[in-house]
């Protein structure tokens, strides 16, 4: 009993390690990349948390809007970083819709964000650009690897769209030099307008240097707090239905021009072994976070057209055929003479 007591207790020391350094490095939180800084008052006085954790905040900004819209271009770009750790490796990319990629320039400190520039006009400017920030560090050995991904839409209407059937464009991309990477399709339709709506049913790739991933944890998150988490097969892809969650309180509120925000993230652990940067470390634990915007599905909006439609109709209907009416029961006027 003695040996078995002993045996058990040497099995935990030497286990409790492994298992205290996987629950520091899963519960990590994921790296967002948003229009506005986050509120935060640590971050505003440039301060370091206890954690080597620079620039905190939720990741919603400060009230600012959670995408771009595709219709209002701009010549600069610039994102806000949540959070980031001290000492880690920060790098950036840009990659454009002629697949050419580049490095924006990245600014760290109280207020971490990157920036580059989206000149107006066609060209290989024009259309959906992917903005990828990854951030590479040793914690109590596991390789934490947090990657924020962001889409800009850069287009307007009044340039016209010559790219619309170019397949380069108009498909989702993806960067193979990423670690960590999930790719959606359809977010957009050929005139590089946001394109999800309600009930769509979205096909996730997840992905590390372009290769599948399996037995990743997908999860979707609305803004109204819905969540669903799903597994990726052995191609690395994941399927989660968007469900409706755009109610407003008065039926003459809802707008078809709605756009809810939405969020895909993935996780996925590896028990790969190996150095990074002097430092060694047993396990690769990934994340990542990807925000898009969805709207209501045209029936919603076309049933309520319809149902207009049908409610004036009715009324003129009514209303014809009680002129009708009343005309056939108007009596013609008569003149009665009396000749005295």
């Amino acid at each position: 009993m003695v040996v078995v007591r002993q045996t058990a207790l040497l099995l935990m020391f030497w286990l409790l390690p492994g298992l205290l350094s996987a629950v520091v490095a899963d519960e990590l939180p994921p790296l967002r990349l948003t229009l506005a800084p986050p509120v935060d008052s640590a971050a505003a006085a440039g301060e370091e948390c206890a954690e080597g954790h620079v620039g905190h905040g939720g990741g919603r900004g400060n009230g600012g809007p959670r995408l771009e819209s595709e219709h209002r271009p701009v010549s600069q770009r610039t994102y806000h970083l949540n959070q980031y750790r001290r000492g880690a490796a920060i790098r950036a990319y840009v990659r454009r819709p002629d697949g050419a990629v580049f490095e924006p320039e990245l600014i760290l400190g109280a207020s971490p964000r990157l920036t580059f520039a989206t000149p107006p006009g066609d060209g290989p400017t024009h259309g959906a650009h992917n903005v990828y920030l990854v951030e590479e560090g040793v914690e109590d050995g596991v390789l934490a690897v947090r990657v924020a991904k962001w889409i800009t839409m850069h287009h307007s209407c009044r340039w016209g769209h010559d790219g619309k059937f170019n397949p380069d464009l108009i498909n989702p991309q993806q960067l193979d030099t990423v670690p960590f990477e999930i790719v959606v399709d359809d977010l957009w339709s050929r005139n590089f307008h946001a394109a999800v709506r309600s009930g769509d049913n979205l096909r996730i790739t997840v992905l590390s240097y372009g290769a599948p991933v399996a037995g990743a944890e997908v999860t979707l998150t609305t803004e109204q707090g819905w969540r669903k988490t799903v597994t990726s097969d052995e191609q690395g892809m994941a399927r989660i239905q968007l469900i409706r969650d755009y109610y407003p309180s008065l039926w003459q509120e809802f707008r078809r021009s709605h756009r809810g925000p939405f969020e895909v993230s993935a996780r996925w652990r590896t028990e790969k072994t190996g150095e990074f940067r002097g430092e060694p470390y047993g396990a690769v634990s990934y994340q990542i976070t990807h925000p898009w915007v969805y709207s209501p599905p045209e029936r919603e909006y076309s049933s309520y057209a319809s149902g207009l439609l049908l409610a004036a109709t009715m009324m003129i209907a009514g209303g014809g055929g009680v002129y009708l009416y009343r005309e056939r029961r108007r009596r013609p006027y008569r003149g009665v003479v009396f000749d005295e």
